[in-house]
């Protein structure tokens, strides 16, 4: 049983290291946003969403060029990503509630998570309340990443439908998608425990 308490406390530290060293990409984020809505603020609308899309540039349309200083003559040039601004359907508000709900519900579930780990280490393992505290955990972290999806996929699309760039096609949005490996995975891990618990609580009953 101290290899659990072992394991618990290297989870522990495993996730708040990880929290440490994403912060710093988490900040910069927060701060390049900060200062492009800073210089946005008076000619973007406040109802107005930053968005990425994919684009290609059109075979029969020729391409556009730009000087090249070394070799003394214009070169062609394209992009395969662009930056806009784009105007969502309501349901985005609807989108961001639901988000700032699993968010708050995700911490709730941090705790809990910190709190199976605990009880693990003082053997209580296959308990019902581990089941509920493992599953809150998972649970909480996919509605996080579902809204994610969900806010990506609406503004997208809305960008999609509304911008137009003259000599390219739009392909799709290419706002970044969570990994769903990891949430099935402790999504299956987490209902495997709470098959593991009802079979031990069948066989203490058949005792």
């Amino acid at each position: 049983m101290k290899k659990f308490k072992i394991l618990g406390i290297i989870a522990i530290i495993a996730m708040a290291a990880n929290f440490i060293l994403n912060f710093e990409d988490g900040w910069s984020s927060f701060l390049e946003g900060y200062h492009e809505g800073a210089r946005t603020y008076k000619s973007v609308p406040d109802n107005l969403y930053r968005v990425s899309l994919e684009v290609k540039p059109m075979e029969s349309i020729a391409n556009d060029s730009i000087f090249n200083q070394v070799a003394g003559q214009k070169v062609s040039y394209w992009t395969s990503e662009i930056t806009t601004y784009t105007q969502p359907s309501l349901w985005i508000t609807l989108v961001m509630i639901i988000s700032a709900i699993s968010m708050f519900a995700f911490i709730i579930g941090f705790y809990l998570f910190v709190r199976f780990l605990l009880e693990v280490s003082k053997r209580n393992v296959f308990c019902e309340a581990n089941v509920w505290r493992i599953r809150f955990f998972v649970y909480s972290y996919t509605a996080i990443v579902i809204s994610m999806e969900l806010f990506a996929w609406i503004a997208g699309g809305a960008a999609i439908a509304q911008t137009q760039i003259p000599g390219y096609q739009i392909i799709d949005h290419a706002e970044a998608s969570p990994e769903w490996t990891p949430v099935i995975m402790m999504i299956i891990l987490a209902e495997c425990f709470a098959i593991g618990v009802k079979m031990k609580e069948e066989q203490d009953l058949t005792i």
